[in-house]
């Protein structure tokens, strides 16, 4: 579909949009049976925003903690950060009406309403349009992990020829940075603690798997015994000391994730409180040969090019994300349950909408942001 066959179906395809939609509200915390999809009313989108039709999502780690109420998520809120669908009303960019797009982060299940629902409003900045032969199932696998993964890389600068820790290898963004990184010429150690997934972090593209314990340091040496040159952690800070064991004199360790202290705050009941010191000084805890920096998932981490790159590498089999389970939207409590068991390996998907692949065009619209 051109751009002129798009501004023509524009108004039909907004026609068929509806007053009502159907939609996940986290209204307070609960358990994984609390969830039920709701009719709600579709949103607007203002200038510089889309309203997007889902096709589908993603449960995430931190997403549990917000339905448990543990998290910084502001309920009561429509969850889900991440999303691929087709857009259906543009007021400032009418060329993307029929696109299919992917978006990411943007504060969308946090501080505002995001994909678990029938529609989302994004702002253009954070929708990106995309091929449309590929599934919605597995670009919504990478939508959000590779973003993050991207983020986390990019801080550790060069990866060719270099040794990368990879602690919490089994989550999304783990697998995503084990695909992304290996792509450009690291050697992977990817650590778990879970002797059953070894094989499955080979098979996805680590190097040398490491179970994770309370001697992580010594098991690097003995695999690499000059350390590993960077890090990626993705547990959380109480994690984080024994991973600046694992890196070399000026080595880079990015921290990322934060699934032991999401887990921990579930299992307690302890909402996170970020304001308070989450680790020692960091005269006590950085050795003064190591750099810590953070992951991001600004521009530089989610541009058209790499986003393309990204579903390009799924068209491909360039690359490739493991997708542990799919469920309906109707099916929100079963996906929650799913992604909270240890013996999950891959992205718990929510297939949203099965019929709006004939409204999506064959390529993304030229509009400045291909």
């Amino acid at each position: 579909m051109n751009v002129t066959e798009r501004l023509n179906a524009a108004p039909s395809i907004r026609s068929r949009v509806p007053d009502l939609m159907r939609a996940v509200l986290v209204r307070e915390p609960g358990a994984p049976t609390t969830l039920a999809p709701e009719m709600v009313p579709v949103p607007v989108p203002a200038p510089g925003q889309l309203l997007v039709r889902v096709e589908a999502t993603t449960v995430i780690s931190s997403e549990l903690a917000s339905r448990a109420g543990v998290s910084t998520a502001r309920l009561p809120l429509v969850l889900g950060n991440d999303f691929v669908g087709v857009v259906v009303e543009a007021p400032s960019a009418p060329t993307l009406v029929g696109n299919r797009v992917l978006g990411a982060y943007g504060g969308y299940g946090y501080t505002r309403d995001g994909a678990w629902a029938e529609y989302v409003v994004v702002d253009e900045v954070d929708a990106f349009p995309v091929r449309t032969d590929v599934s919605a199932v597995s670009i919504a696998s990478v939508a959000g992990s590779f973003t993050a993964a991207s983020g986390s890389l990019r801080s550790l600068g060069n990866l060719a020829g270099r040794t990368l820790l990879v602690r919490g290898g089994t989550s999304g963004v783990g697998l995503a940075v084990i695909t992304l990184a290996r792509d450009a010429g690291a050697r992977i150690l990817a650590t778990t603690r879970d002797s059953t997934k070894v094989e499955a972090l080979r098979e996805h593209g680590a190097d040398d798997v490491i179970l994770d314990d309370d001697r992580l340091s010594e098991r690097v040496r003995e695999v690499v015994p000059g350390r590993a040159d960077l890090a990626v952690e993705l547990l959380g800070v109480a994690a984080l000391p024994e991973t600046l064991r694992c890196v070399h004199e000026y080595g880079v360790v990015c921290l990322t994730g934060l699934l032991r202290d999401q887990t921990n705050s579930i299992r307690t009941g302890v909402r996170e409180d970020r304001s308070a010191p989450a680790f020692p000084h960091p005269m006590e805890l950085i050795p003064p040969t190591v750099r810590l920096t953070v992951g991001g998932v600004d521009g530089t981490a989610r541009t058209p090019e790499l986003v393309r790159g990204w579903v390009d590498g799924l068209a491909t089999g360039r690359y490739r994300m493991p997708v542990d389970s799919v469920f309906d939207l109707d099916d929100m409590a079963a996906a929650h349950e799913r992604r909270g068991d240890p013996r999950a390996f891959g992205k718990v998907v929510i297939s949203v909408s099965r019929d709006v692949g004939s409204t999506a065009g064959t390529e993304p619209s030229s509009d400045g942001r291909r």
